[in-house]
């Protein structure tokens, strides 16, 4: 049997090669977008990554709003994408590396905003330590966190007595607002959460900020 990770980059590269998935390719979330606008006149020019960019299109964003961004994304294809959006769109330069979050190749403490818009849901809760420990190495003391994850309206878990599965070869989670409490713990203070209702929905977006000491 496949391991989670395995059918996820599967299902990643064949969602890349023929372009047929069911996000947004190029315009932002709007919660994203008003989260980048406060946090533009908070550490205004800071650098922000985005992980798991795919095409970019929050990467975009951030840098046209005036932040130094670097997009990472283990799937070549989609950082293909992402480079030939930010060329096409003439968005300031942004910096694109292909890159496991588990194995981010940057420096700590290097980041002033981390932004995850699709990677957390898609990580077994065994992954869970892992991935906070690699966002909490390169984000700086007092730094920002903006996530978004699936809610339980999710279309795809209508239904579903599990709060995951695998569906068209991949890993996907729901969260509850008690696993988002758990998940960022002692770690994070959330300043806004709000669960998407409309078309699509089924999305929580949240914006926290890393304690300098945990409680």
């Amino acid at each position: 049997m496949r391991s989670a990770e395995k059918a996820n980059r599967q299902y990643f590269r064949a969602a890349y090669r023929t372009g047929q998935h069911g996000w947004a390719v190029e315009e932002p979330s709007p919660y994203a977008l008003k989260f980048f606008e406060q946090l533009a006149r908070l550490v205004p020019g800071g650098r922000l990554l985005d992980i798991g960019c795919g095409e970019g299109r929050h990467s975009i964003a951030a840098a046209r709003m005036g932040f130094e961004v670097t997009g990472v994304d283990f799937e070549p294809l989609a950082l293909r994408r992402a480079r030939r959006f930010t060329r096409a769109k003439k968005a300031p330069p942004i910096t694109f590396r292909q890159a496991d979050v588990f194995a981010l190749p940057l420096p700590d403490s290097r980041f002033d905003v981390v932004v995850d818009y699709g990677c957390l849901h898609h990580q077994r809760t065994c992954d869970w330590r892992r991935y906070r420990a690699s966002v909490l190495r390169v984000l700086k003391p007092r730094g920002f966190y903006v996530l978004s994850v699936f809610s339980p309206r999710f279309r795809l878990f209508q239904g579903s007595r599990r709060r995951w599965h695998i569906a068209y070869g991949a890993y996907r989670r729901y969260f509850t607002r008690q696993d988002l409490a758990a998940f960022l713990g002692r770690d994070f203070d959330i300043l806004e959460m709000a669960e998407e209702q409309n078309k699509p929905g089924g999305f929580w977006h949240i914006l926290a900020r890393r304690r300098t000491k945990p409680d």
